[in-house]
């Protein structure tokens, strides 16, 4: 009986099937949206609020990378320097004290000390290293950035001292600065050749002591010009890249001393220089000459800054040919004008 009122039931349902549309239309709506269960909706959802933040960060990443335009047109601040008739420098007015410097007018040791300690598959990459990126981004994921991996290329640091800036409010803002660093840096490699990415690097990066680029850190710390600076002199120059006022040789000598050694032990291990090259720079000498300039505070009395009211921005890198006599004697009248 219970297997005959089963057949009737099948049976029942098929003749439905084939004389009832409604029933047949039914049927077919289950089948089409039978897959869609509660956990699939779920997915779904989800997958789209995922979409739409990804779609909206994106949007927000690329918005602050640097114009085409201004990549390939780098205007990096340049101090302004005064002249006396004579030729002689009188002074110079600086937000950033930069000066620039072209790459044959460095010794080869300082490019060759650059590359041995910060990036020595500069010249083999496309602007990242992708494998040392990504491990550095997990492991600084891992610890929320307290202890921070650096991966960044020569170029990648390039892209943060010309266009990107380095204010870091939290782990998005350094998240996000790392992918604007890592795009901007494949751009500067398509458009400039390797030495150029190296001397606008050399003519920007912050060398403490109010220093920007190789030419002012050579004038502040070592009184000379860049290509008369030894391979210790040039050493101890890279070395204040990690970390200007940590690995300031004139408040912690020793410790400046100590990555100084550790850049001439790259070079050496990078054959860039003969283990009895490395032995005499370590023993040779690099003592300081000067300590950092201060800029004149006299209009500052006056109620006017000489350099952020606009001579900086605003004016050439060199300006003016002044009689030495007025120089010296009429500080008093510059004020005034300056003041009226």
């Amino acid at each position: 009986m219970a297997e005959q009122s089963k057949n009737d039931n099948g049976g029942g349902s098929l003749d439905r099937y084939f004389s009832d549309p409604e029933y047949r239309k039914e049927l077919r709506k289950r089948k089409r949206w039978g897959w869609l269960t509660p956990k699939v909706r779920l997915g779904l959802i989800a997958g789209a609020v995922a979409g739409g933040l990804l779609s909206v960060y994106t949007v927000y990443l690329f918005s602050g990378l640097p114009s085409l335009e201004k990549i390939e047109n780098p205007r990096p601040e340049l101090a302004t320097t005064v002249y006396a008739v004579d030729g002689e420098v009188l002074d110079k007015f600086y937000i950033k004290n930069r000066s620039q410097v072209s790459l044959s007018e460095l010794p080869d040791h300082v490019v060759k000390a650059l590359i041995a300690t910060e990036d020595k598959g500069f010249y083999s990459h496309w602007g990242v290293d992708v494998i040392r990126f990504m491990k550095a981004m997990v492991k600084n994921l891992l610890t929320l950035f307290q202890r921070r991996e650096g991966a960044s290329t020569i170029t990648q640091q390039l892209s943060r001292s010309l266009y990107l800036g380095m204010d870091d409010r939290n782990v998005f803002g350094t998240i996000t600065r790392k992918f604007r660093e890592f795009i901007t840096a494949i751009q500067l490699e398509r458009a400039f050749t390797k030495d150029e990415i190296l001397e606008f690097y050399l003519n920007v990066v912050w060398f403490g002591r109010g220093s920007y680029g190789i030419a002012s850190a050579a004038s502040i710390y070592f009184g000379k010009q860049p290509s008369e600076l030894t391979l210790t002199e040039g050493a101890m120059l890279i070395a204040l890249l990690r970390g200007p006022a940590y690995y300031d040789p004139a408040n912690h000598p020793e410790r400046a001393k100590g990555r100084r050694d550790l850049v001439i032990s790259q070079m050496e291990k990078y054959k860039f220089i003969s283990p009895e090259q490395a032995d005499a720079a370590r023993a040779g000498a690099g003592g300081l000459v000067r300590v950092r300039p201060q800029l004149p505070l006299e209009t500052l009395k006056l109620g006017h800054h000489v350099v952020g009211d606009g001579l900086h921005r605003g004016c050439p890198a060199d300006v003016g040919v002044l009689d030495e006599h007025c120089h010296r004697l009429d500080v008093g009248r510059i004020d005034q004008r300056v003041a009226g």
